[in-house]
């Protein structure tokens, strides 16, 4: 009697944690919501002078602007791709982390800079307004910036872990940046966002979200 009775005690917590890891899993795999407020940017806008001057970018510069948010799983699957481009093309690009918090501490800032120590701008954006002026409701995206205009705007790739070569879509349009080309035309799965929602947009997380983000860290 006791030992199925601790058969099923393991099976039931053994059900519940892959039930919770299905549910994490099946969560950022759906688009995330558009806030009502978002400003829609395409290809081809001008960037303000005030993003520009916020983000250290000096006229005409080619920019890579990544947004990351340390609470969000997305994000910190995606760091090792980032990384990786910043190595590659540090000599040819400026790259600016744009951090996603509502933490008015410059502790996000140290943080990131301790963890990852990538050498390069960041910029505590509290209020959402930098990710808002250039269209950005979800971690982790991309923007690239050519002449103080938006050369592309999206996903890293089709999913969150940047396996997948062909669809690697800020990495195709940061080559083809620093090349001179064109920007290239990507299917509409470039654009949808996929990830967690910005903090300032009120993404407030579960207990079960937080529970995993402290086993990540």
């Amino acid at each position: 009697m006791r030992i199925t009775i601790a058969i099923i005690f393991i099976l039931s917590i053994l059900t519940t944690i892959g039930f919770i890891f299905w549910n994490q899993e099946w969560k950022f795999s759906k688009p995330t919501p558009k806030p009502e407020n978002l400003i829609e940017i395409e290809s081809g806008d001008s960037v303000s002078a005030s993003v520009l001057k916020a983000l250290g970018v000096q006229n005409e510069e080619n920019v890579f602007v990544h947004f990351y948010n340390y609470d969000c799983p997305c994000s910190r699957f995606n760091i090792k791709e980032f990384k990786d481009l910043t190595i590659k093309y540090r000599d040819k690009v400026k790259f600016v982390a744009v951090l996603e918090s509502v933490d008015k501490s410059p502790k996000e800032i140290k943080e990131f800079r301790e963890k990852y120590d990538l050498g390069i701008r960041l910029h505590l954006d509290t209020s959402g307004e930098i990710a808002n002026q250039l269209g950005i409701y979800s971690t982790p995206q991309a923007v690239l910036i050519k002449n103080n205009v938006i050369y592309f705007s999206g996903n890293y790739n089709k999913a969150r872990f940047c396996t997948t070569q062909n669809t690697k879509f800020a990495s195709i349009a940061l080559q083809a940046m620093t090349t001179g080309k064109e920007a290239p035309v990507f299917p509409e799965l470039a654009t949808i966002a996929y990830g967690c929602e910005l903090p300032a947009n009120g993404n407030d997380l579960t207990r079960i979200d937080k529970f995993f983000n402290f086993l990540e860290k």
